[in-house]
């Protein structure tokens, strides 16, 4: 970031690098010629998105359970209000121009968080590498003008942000591309205007958050100094095990390598993780959550399935949806390939679509010019269905 350099005791030495980030190549030694991953851990928080989430969650009084869960490296629950309290005084959650921004909007095929204005902008890239607001903000604004020259298709949306797809082909205007969502209009026409005006937008969004980026760093120092701690145990789950099949099933992309996979911690909605991939760099980021842990294990008590998984039970008591993924079980298909194949409406196959790919049931597999094409994600479908049948008859 040349604007906002950052300080250090001399800069440029790699004693001030590592401070920033942990690179580890990973070879996994169960894997004859297996091809090395590189991981990057970063040792600082992306103090923006942290805010988002603290401000997102008092406009939408978000339970306290749901904010910090439960765990080793996790805020506990009676520290959150107090936290709170403390870097968002003086914000009025019903402050208008607070709510334009960070107000849930229900989307369908999803229980729980909605979307909103504000994440969908500071999600829609992942510039992790960066701590300071400011730095942050720079990089998506960036990456958005990047977008606009080269070109871009939107393929859905979740409750972070937009799905896009960057392959340097445009054939529809964003008000087209906007269209295609199974939103509200009246959301659809916020998103095209702070999407058309991003940079402003994206001003007044700091302007609103400085104040709770500025005291939150003070406030989570005794859960962001166990980071390398938490780094540690994320580097010995790797040591046998390849990363690549942990992170894929993250994004849920199949038929995919990985080169490069580099993450940051987020402590607020631990439980989630945002990621994006660049299959012309073959890289992934993650914002992982500190909940989520890597060996695959739950905290004792945590046994209880959790929305997203009854969301996606929900989905999977539908005739037509478990025909469509029985039909994607083989082969990656379009929405148009589907409903021709089981004579249904469109329109319906792809907001069918878009529920399954945000209850992470779907794999994003190959495409034909503009049509994505899906396969059914079927190690999320038994993990579902063994939870829930380990809670009703194991526990």
């Amino acid at each position: 970031d040349k604007a906002r350099p950052r300080r250090s005791a001399s800069a440029g030495a790699p004693e001030d690098l590592r401070l920033e980030r942990k690179t580890v190549i990973m070879r996994p030694n169960h894997q004859q010629g297996a091809m090395p991953v590189e991981l990057i851990i970063y040792q600082h928080p992306c103090w923006l998105l942290e805010a988002a989430e603290l401000v997102h969650g008092l406009v939408n009084h978000t339970p306290a359970g749901t904010m910090v869960g439960e765990g080793l490296y996790c805020i506990p629950k009676d520290r959150l209000r107090s936290i709170q309290a403390s870097a968002c005084s003086g914000m009025d959650p019903e402050d208008p121009r607070v709510r334009f921004y960070f107000e849930d909007v229900p989307l369908e095929g999803l229980s729980g968080r909605g979307s909103c204005l504000g994440c969908t902008m500071l999600y829609s890239y992942l510039a992790i590498e960066h701590s300071e607001p400011q730095a942050y903000a720079q990089a998506i604004s960036q990456r958005w003008a990047q977008r606009q020259r080269d070109g871009f298709q939107i393929n859905g949306i979740d409750e972070f942000t937009l799905d896009f797809r960057e392959d340097g082909q445009k054939n529809l205007s964003l008000a087209e591309e906007l269209a295609g969502l199974a939103i509200p209009e009246w959301y659809r026409m916020r998103l095209l205007e702070v999407l058309s005006a991003f940079d402003l937008h994206l001003d007044r969004l700091l302007e609103i958050l400085s104040p709770v980026t500025q005291a939150l760093p003070g406030l989570l120092e005794p859960w962001t100094s166990r980071i390398p701690q938490l780094t540690e145990h994320w580097q010995r789950a790797f040591r046998e095990n390849s990363p690549d099949s942990f992170f894929l099933s993250r994004v849920r992309l199949s038929d995919t390598r990985i080169e490069r996979m580099e993450l940051a911690f987020r402590f607020f909605s631990p439980v989630c993780s945002p990621g994006r991939y660049d299959n012309r760099l073959r890289s992934t980021r993650f914002h992982m959550g500190v909940y989520i842990d890597p060996a695959g294990e739950q905290p004792e008590g945590q046994t209880i399935p959790n929305e997203g998984e009854l969301e996606a039970l929900r989905l999977l008591a539908n005739p037509a949806r478990i025909q469509m993924l029985r039909l994607m079980r083989d082969e990656p298909m379009s929405g148009q390939e589907l409903a021709q194949a089981l004579d249904l409406n469109s329109g319906t196959v792809s907001r069918d679509l878009n529920s399954l790919n945000n209850a992470r049931l779907l794999l994003v597999g190959s495409s034909t010019g503009a049509r994505l094409k899906y396969r059914t994600n079927l190690a999320a479908v038994r993990q579902i269905l063994e939870r829930c049948s380990d809670y009703l008859l194991k526990y």
